[in-house]
């Protein structure tokens, strides 16, 4: 089995983090390199707020996975955003289980923002769309002692501390503030984002599926870096969707959803 060495994002390194998860096929692709530009700004805002944000895995020195993670200093554990090997040849080659295991170390340590303590859990969400052969994410965790959170199964976390049980806090949704001028176009909130596919390959296919329900309604693109006050108002974070002043909730990748809850807002009026 082929070496797997695990490295912290560095200013170095950080392309290698925002390169990893790119299609190698689409690499010079226009739209694929704004999505690695765009994660990239989001990468080095991370670097600069949290030291530690991240960690890619190498073999024969090719970035082949990542881990993304962040502190929640208010609750004293540390959310894993993602962990990722996209190409099949890596697969089950230990990469994953690398990176979970360094951060594991970091976590025998006490850190900065915990005031010097030690993290209390790591906790995470998973969600689907492994490729057929892919180990989940959730089995992942689980096969890693990660327990469910509350009544969510979807809601993993693994306890640091003898005894602690973590209990999801219930914080209140925002909700899409509405404007006047959103009515009758779609806006799509574009920006610095942790995944290079936000733009490319879930923004560009929710332009796609709407224009197969409507073929001539105006698409207004708002990037967060540009036009912040204007994303402020509307309190949709980057990657979201509106259509006819309402936001549209189901995800992409769940086509008929997704044009059904299109369908029902433009017939909103």
């Amino acid at each position: 089995m082929q070496e797997v060495i695990v490295k912290d994002i560095t200013e170095e390194n950080i392309e290698d983090l925002c390169q990893v998860c790119v299609p190698p096929a689409k690499k010079e692709h226009p739209d694929w390199v704004r999505g690695a530009g765009e994660k990239k700004k989001w990468a080095v805002d991370m670097l600069q707020k949290w030291g530690s944000f991240a960690k890619v895995a190498y073999t024969d020195d090719i970035p082949v996975g990542m881990i993304q993670y962040k502190p929640i200093p208010e609750e004293r554990i540390v959310s894993i955003d993602c962990i990722y090997v996209p190409r099949d040849k890596y697969w089950r080659k230990g990469a994953a289980t690398q990176l979970f295991f360094s951060l594991m170390e970091d976590m025998k340590k006490p850190l900065s923002y915990f005031d010097n303590k030690r993290a209390l859990a790591l906790v995470t969400r998973t969600f689907p769309g492994e490729e057929p052969g892919q180990y989940s994410a959730y089995n992942f965790f689980r096969g890693k002692g990660f327990k469910q959170a509350g009544e969510d199964p979807d809601c993993l976390y693994l306890p640091l501390k003898t005894g602690f049980t973590y209990q999801p806090v219930t914080k209140k949704e925002v909700e899409y503030v509405p404007q006047e001028e959103d009515r009758g176009q779609v806006l799509l909130i574009c920006g610095p984002t942790g995944c290079p596919g936000t733009y490319p390959y879930f923004l560009k296919r929710m332009e796609k599926y709407i224009r197969e329900v409507d073929s001539k309604i105006p698409v207004r693109w708002l990037d967060s870096s540009k036009d912040l006050e204007k994303v402020k108002e509307r309190q949709i974070d980057t990657g979201g969707c509106i259509v006819n002043a309402k936001h549209i909730k189901s995800f992409v990748l769940d086509k008929e959803s997704f044009q059904k809850e299109v369908r029902v807002a433009l017939e909103a009026g």
